[in-house]
């Protein structure tokens, strides 16, 4: 293996929010492991998501394109996605890194079509939505091979459509989590066999609903108070009517913790096997000569502004901001911030980058983020972050939000845009779209999001344009 080709691990999470971890201020949620690999990682305070939908999102990372290039914006088999499965082209992360060398697996949630062996991984083939992981042939031979039975008690309902909640009463080696972990670690044990890098990507359901902990976990938050969220109280005055898609009927809080209580029980589960897996790599030697990256495909709403739940139609920080932690081979002492804006698509680049693709032979919507974590001066940087939504299921809608500096725009066709300051309003409370003070900058952040479009070759530009010039 050449030392310019190193092992890469990417650990992704599905639906977790920034704010479960210490890295970002959460104060609550308990994430020893991820805490521990932050203290060396570069931790970017403002990686944004490509799309806060699980299929669009991943695609992104496959392919380093945003949804409207790639076309699969929406989740598979629903309306927006042209393809079922996606495509296996050329420009496929996983062909370009089998071009360099590398030895590619994957394991856990997929979402974009049959499975990852059809693009050329070697690992598990998980298709579809997967609603938890429980429900696969591999994960019950698993329990069967090691004489395990999964248990399951106190099954919270009724909260929002089909979300629920419930407790492991067997040992977390029951757990899909542990599974996933022992599958990496299995595969990772064949690589570390031969001379050529790996590339491996470990993919955790969790902590997207159904929200499922083991006891063990569920006693960190069990008799905790927790308090509502900053923003759980919303008027939404001058807010987009199409939130109301995503609003739970049952909007106290009391309806709410316990959801909460099993979400931060998950997250905390989910760092209990990234400890596990991170202590194998340490323990055969691997560590050092890996460059880890964690992160998630998009946040979660949990009774945000009135009761929202899940994510899309609505572009808050809860949904579309994601955490990004990057240990590089360079041993740092302790965390490194970066605040430059980055997202999804630059994930792709940069594993392309690190497997020894000169940056200026990678094609897509991203750039490398390598620069940025060897601690170089990179001065044409973008100073703009953008996500782009396309509704969910059967509802189709447009929207695009752009993050500049302090302020976030937010460009919702057919109803009211939304402007925040962050730096005043961090909990997104007060739509400024209509105040005289903030036209200047609101001029500013649409004509920013028009280059943006018309860079990108988004083909919603003219009629944003029309709509909005």
């Amino acid at each position: 293996m050449s030392k310019n080709q190193p092992n890469i691990l990417f650990i992704l999470t599905d639906q977790q929010r920034v704010d479960t971890l210490k890295a970002y201020g959460g104060e609550v949620c308990q994430t020893p492991n991820i805490d521990q690999l932050a203290e060396h990682s570069v931790v970017f305070d403002n990686a944004y998501a490509s799309c806060p939908v699980c299929t669009p999102a991943r695609a992104s990372m496959q392919t380093g394109l945003f949804p409207h290039n790639h076309e699969m914006r929406n989740n598979t088999s629903e309306p927006g996605c042209r393809y079922d499965r996606l495509p296996n082209t050329d420009r496929l992360l996983s062909n370009q890194l089998k071009k360099q060398g590398y030895q590619i697996g994957y394991t856990g949630k997929w979402h974009l079509g049959w499975g990852p062996t059809e693009v050329g991984y070697q690992g598990d083939d998980f298709p579809g939505h997967g609603a938890g992981g429980h429900g696969y042939e591999q994960y019950h031979q698993y329990l069967k091979d090691h004489q395990l039975e999964v248990k399951y008690a106190n099954k919270l309902t009724g909260h929002y459509k089909g979300h629920y909640a419930a407790e492991v009463v067997s040992p977390v080696e029951t757990t899909v989590e542990y599974f996933l972990t022992e599958q990496a670690i299995g595969y990772i044990d064949q690589f570390r066999q031969a001379d050529q890098p790996f590339y491996f990507q470990l993919n955790f359901w969790g902590p997207h609903e159904p929200y499922i902990a083991t006891t063990k976990h569920l006693d960190l938050y069990r008799d905790l108070d927790l308090e509502p969220w900053g923003n759980f109280i919303d008027s939404s005055n001058n807010k987009p009517a199409i939130h109301d898609v995503k609003r739970s009927k049952n909007r106290d809080w009391e309806t709410f913790e316990p959801y909460v209580k099993h979400y931060f029980a998950n997250v905390s589960l989910i760092d209990e096997q990234v400890g596990r897996l991170i202590a194998y790599l340490k323990q055969h030697d691997l560590y050092d000569n890996t460059i880890i990256v964690f992160s998630a495909d998009h946040g979660e709403s949990l009774g945000i502004h009135g009761g929202l739940c899940d994510k899309n139609f609505f572009m808050y920080e809860e949904t579309c901001h994601i955490p990004l932690v990057v240990k590089p081979l360079e041993k740092l002492s302790n965390t490194r911030r970066e605040e430059k804006f980055v997202g999804t698509c630059d994930l792709y680049a940069s594993f392309l980058n690190w497997s020894g693709i000169p940056e200026d032979g990678i094609t897509g919507d991203g750039r490398s983020l390598v620069p940025l974590v060897n601690h170089q001066p990179v001065p044409d940087w973008p100073e703009i972050a953008v996500t782009e939504g396309n509704g969910l299921a059967e509802i189709l809608y447009t929207q695009r939000m752009l993050r500049y500096g302090k302020m976030k725009y937010i460009f919702n066709c057919g109803d009211t845009d939304e402007l925040y300051d962050l730096e005043q309003d961090q909990y997104e409370l007060v739509n400024q779209i209509d105040n005289t003070d903030y036209q200047e900058m609101l001029s500013h952040m649409r004509n920013l999001l028009a280059e943006w479009m018309k860079n990108h070759q988004d083909r919603a530009l003219e009629q944003y344009q029309d709509m909005r010039f």
